[in-house]
């Protein structure tokens, strides 16, 4: 099992069967963005073929009618893969000969590694054809578009997928009484949603050490697989003032504040239920489904899980809101949630130069707020909201009606939004803006997947006590060491630099 293997969450909205196409109903005009339209600047007669993630599900198939008798562009084809076999399925292809795809998506997680090829075709120039694209690309919510499209000052990729954590709960425990008046008389302050980590961590405790026996606890979060529990353990860290390396790639993931982050991390699991220590993405899909936990640090998808698998009785006794945080001197709190996988489109550099402008059109298109308000809405896509206009209002109502892109299929056999009302929509959306407005982000650079499993893995061994919280990110530290000197000290501090840009552009301190 290859790194990543792991990553099911996608899967509960849908199987990701074989490929086949089915007609699209249309395209209505831009609304709201301020955006021109997508005009492609010739008509083509192309068909492309493409390959995706499997968790990523069908948008491009049932675009592709629109978009052949738009611009003569369609699919012929996909390839779907593991986002664990990621590097292995995509890398050979880009420094091939010639590709075997015309167009790629791909978890943003290896955008760096992929652009460090030099066989990603730079995006610049094709967007320059098109009227707005400067405003599309302002559009696109920093969180992302800052680190997951940009590399060493050109664009390589667009985003199709915004990944973010987000804080679930679930608002029929926090508005009774009876638990109101019991958390009230102990902690002497009002039962409220939790605004910084320790909050959340006494918040755990009590709902835990009150409802367990029901068969309710707090909050579980993920440890396992270990290379995303690190994830969920460095929004507190992040918040805390943690980063990755400083300027010099020394690792500081092993300072005071991140152990105190580790230590903080460790008493979450504490308050969840049992096999907490070895909880995994798949435990905590289902646990929030059957209703077992009160709160739950997730990704925005969650919700929509419940909806799709439970029912709406379930989906109107949940909410978001923004991750806790870290108060500060001054009175306020720091907040970051991370920006963990989401995704990117590009386009391999070997191969003709035609064949590159359709494919720059195709998947210009789909991520355009024009296309991509409604797919982020379609269960069966797999996007999550990753732009300026995806939040609000009127993206709401968007979860609630029919995708008017496409009709039904073997592959999509519903269209018939996912949310029932416009406050759970609403609110859905909100909580996942906020979090997308203080997002960090993952590392994304060489070198990746051996970051992500040494932190990880000693990040389990602090959880189930086989190291303490210093030691763990000690050895994980000294792992880290090891991997930058592997991989060149200079090359990493120079990929490193666009991690840098980008987190100082959203004001964060490194």
């Amino acid at each position: 099992m290859g790194i990543f293997s792991a990553w099911t969450r996608r899967r509960f909205m849908g199987s990701a069967a074989a490929a086949g196409l089915a007609g699209g109903l249309g395209l209505p005009r831009l609304a709201r963005a301020g955006l021109a339209p997508v005009k492609a600047p010739k008509k083509w007669d192309i068909d492309l073929t493409y390959f995706q993630d499997s968790n990523w599900l069908h948008a491009p198939l049932w675009l592709s009618p629109i978009f052949k008798k738009d611009a003569g562009v369609g699919i012929k084809s996909r390839e779907m893969y593991s986002g664990g076999d990621t590097v292995a399925k995509v890398l050979p292809q880009l420094l091939s000969r010639r590709a075997r795809f015309d167009w790629v998506q791909f978890p943003s997680l290896f955008f760096g590694t992929f652009a460090e090829t030099g066989m990603l075709e730079p995006l610049d120039d094709y967007l320059a054809q098109y009227e707005g694209a400067d405003d599309y690309l302002k559009w696109v919510m920093p969180a992302y578009g800052e680190f997951y499209s940009k590399w060493n000052g050109k664009t390589y990729g667009l985003v199709v997928d915004g990944d973010i954590h987000v804080f679930h709960y679930r608002p029929s425990y926090f508005n009774d009484p009876e638990l109101q008046k019991k958390f009230s008389k102990r902690f002497q302050r009002e039962l409220e949603i939790p605004k910084t980590w320790r909050e959340f961590i006494d918040t755990a405790q009590f709902f835990t050490e009150e409802l367990s026996s029901q068969g309710v606890y707090g909050t579980s979060i993920v440890v396992n697989p270990p290379n995303f529990g690190w994830g969920f353990w460095f929004n507190i860290a992040a918040s805390m003032g943690v980063n990755y390396f400083d300027e010099n790639m020394n690792p500081t993931i092993n300072t005071p504040a991140a152990v105190e982050a580790l230590d903080m991390y460790k008493e979450i699991v504490r308050w969840g239920p049992p096999g907490r220590e070895s909880m995994d993405i798949d435990q905590t899909i289902q646990r929030w489904q059957a209703g077992a936990d009160v709160m739950s640090i997730w990704w925005i998808d969650l919700s929509e899980f419940t909806v799709q698998q439970q029912g709406p009785e379930k989906a109107e006794d949940q909410a978001t809101a923004i991750v806790p945080g870290t108060p500060l001197e001054d009175g306020t709190i720091r907040n970051r949630a991370m920006s963990l996988w989401c995704r990117t489109l590009a386009i391999p550099k070997n191969i003709p130069d035609d064949i590159k402008e359709a494919a720059f059109y195709y998947i210009y298109r789909m991520s355009h707020p024009e296309v991509s308000e409604y797919i982020v809405a379609d269960p069966f896509c797999g996007s999550d909201p990753f732009g300026a206009t995806h939040f609000g209002e009127e993206a709401a109502r968007k979860y609630l009606e029919p995708n008017p892109q496409r009709g039904t299929s073997d592959l999509w056999p519903t269209n018939d939004g996912i949310f029932k009302t416009m406050k759970t929509a609403i609110n859905h959306l909100a909580g996942n803006e906020a979090c997308v407005k203080v997002g960090y982000p993952q590392f994304y650079w060489e070198g990746t997947p051996e970051l992500a499993d040494a932190l990880g893995r000693n990040i389990s061994k602090a959880v189930v006590g086989q190291l303490t919280s210093q030691q763990a990110l000690d050895e994980a530290a000294e792992e880290w060491v090891k991997i930058v000197q592997k991989l060149g000290i200079d090359n990493q501090k120079r990929q490193y630099r666009n991690f840098i840009e980008g987190a100082r552009k959203l004001g964060y301190q490194i």
